[in-house]
């Protein structure tokens, strides 16, 4: 899907925007979270859905799905602060439905989000999705890039979310929403293909930058390989904050990963940080940006009720929805991760 809006359609977009031109929270938030096997209870003949599903072996019923539900709402609330999140991207979710679920039968039905999703062509049927309130963002152009396997052409993958939008300030921003490829088969044998992902996504940052260096890109997602690790630093190039010297892309992950946090997910008794933030030099490092971002504002949301004992390798753990086949009633093995963005008007 590769939808855009007209020419004329972006003067009517910023012209009301200016018409009703008032005071504005500055503040633009926008969080991350892989939700962890976000399935609805029918069974899609066309995707590997049958483990979540009421016969299936998860016995997936209504009750486990609201219960998740109302489980990743209250990590909404808790990132909010008390706020209103402005974006929030997901993976692992199913499809539009499950998303329709989160933003029209919990609270935040009374806060206008729209969706951006497609289905993709995993095999699981599990895809990225994105929802954002409309009154402060205006989508302008949306794509799902899809990526070939050098390797293997007839792999797929979660395609790359890609929206450009207009925000309050009305400056323009571009971001990209990912699940890059696990690393189940190991870490060295699928390496190519978080690889070609890679190569994949900066093929779209490259031409972004190409039209205009100063733009505002935010990458996102569950990489499925640490920040330092050379898909992230030498394939897409996304340096470490705060080297802005030889890259367009700075991963502001680095700066708070693992110096302040432990990381977003638990893997055999060892904290890892795959769940990553990547932004445009401009937003970090350029004074005169209208849309400004920093270390400090920059988090992994490690709430107390996020986690649970680690019986197996001590300390904690993230608290899952399921452990093994028995229901836990818990959130993710994902920690959420959210970044704030600093508005400024236009001189």
């Amino acid at each position: 899907m590769n939808r855009k809006i007209t020419f004329l359609t972006i003067i009517l977009i910023v012209g009301q925007l200016i018409t009703n031109a008032q005071a504005y929270d500055n503040t633009f938030r926008i969080m991350f979270y892989n939700v962890e096997n976000l399935f609805d209870t029918e069974d899609d003949p066309n995707t590997r859905d049958e483990e979540f599903t009421p016969k299936g072996m998860r016995a997936w019923t209504d009750y486990k799905l609201k219960k998740k539900i109302s489980n990743i709402y209250k990590v909404i609330a808790a990132v909010g602060e008390g706020s209103t999140l402005d974006m929030v991207g997901f993976c692992e979710i199913e499809n539009r439905a499950v998303l329709e679920m989160i933003t029209d039968n919990t609270p935040l039905k009374h806060h206008g989000y729209e969706i951006i999703h497609k289905d993709s062509k995993d095999r699981r049927g599990i895809d990225v999705g994105l929802i954002y309130r409309k009154d402060r963002y205006w989508p302008i152009e949306e794509k799902f890039i899809t990526t070939s396997f050098r390797n293997d052409p007839s792999k797929v993958s979660r395609d790359i979310l890609y929206s450009k939008g207009i925000l309050p300030n009305k400056d323009t921003l571009h971001i990209f929403v990912n699940h890059w490829p696990s690393k189940y088969g190991g870490a060295m044998a699928t390496r190519t293909m978080r690889e070609d992902v890679a190569l994949t996504l900066r093929a779209f940052t490259d031409s972004i930058f190409a039209s205009n260096p100063n733009a505002n890109i935010v990458i996102s997602g569950d990489l499925n390989t640490g920040p330092l690790d050379e898909p992230v630093k030498e394939t897409l190039g996304a340096a470490v904050f705060p080297d802005t010297a030889n890259s367009n892309l700075i991963n502001l992950t680095t700066a708070i990963y693992p110096s302040k946090y432990p990381g977003t997910i638990k893997f055999q008794g060892v904290w890892e940080c795959i769940d990553i933030w990547i932004l445009s030099k401009a937003m970090l490092n350029d004074p005169n940006s209208l849309t400004q971002c920093s270390p400090e504002q920059a988090f992994i949301g490690e709430f107390d009720f996020l986690l649970e004992e680690d019986k197996t390798y001590l300390g904690l753990i993230p608290f899952r929805t399921y452990i093994g086949m028995s229901f836990n009633d818990g959130y993710s093995d994902h920690l959420p991760t959210y970044i704030h963005l600093t508005l400024y008007d236009k001189p």
